[in-house]
């Protein structure tokens, strides 16, 4: 199994945030220019242990920084979940209130707020 290395694609303005968070961990890291971009960097990261890689998601979340370079598991898809319908629930009593209905005026409501039923 081959080990990937997290790559974070970043613009030249936002370079030296990378590099000074890689020289403060102490990470080893790699950056290559982009053939799209004469202004866009991959700078690629080493990563040895859980917490350094849970750092570094945090601080690429907190910089706005694209994550790329782990295929699949950079952005995981969530699974599809069933939408469950409504169901009606009816509140003990609701029936038994004398609540007057709701008297539609154009687009304005108006409710009679002199009912008895508390």
């Amino acid at each position: 199994m081959a080990e990937e290395t997290p790559v974070l694609l970043s613009k030249r303005k936002n370079i030296q945030t990378i590099l000074d968070y890689c020289l403060d961990q102490k990470l080893t890291f790699t950056v290559t220019p982009r053939a799209i971009s004469h202004d866009d960097f991959e700078i690629e990261i080493g990563i040895a242990s859980i917490k350094q890689a849970i750092a570094l998601g945090m601080f690429a979340r907190e910089n706005k920084i694209e994550v790329a370079g782990l295929g699949e598991l950079a952005k995981p898809k969530a699974p599809a979940s069933k939408k469950a319908e409504p169901k009606e629930i009816s509140a003990p009593g609701f029936s038994e209130l004398n609540a007057e209905p709701v008297k539609e005026e154009g687009s304005l409501l108006s409710f009679d707020l002199n009912v008895n039923g508390n």
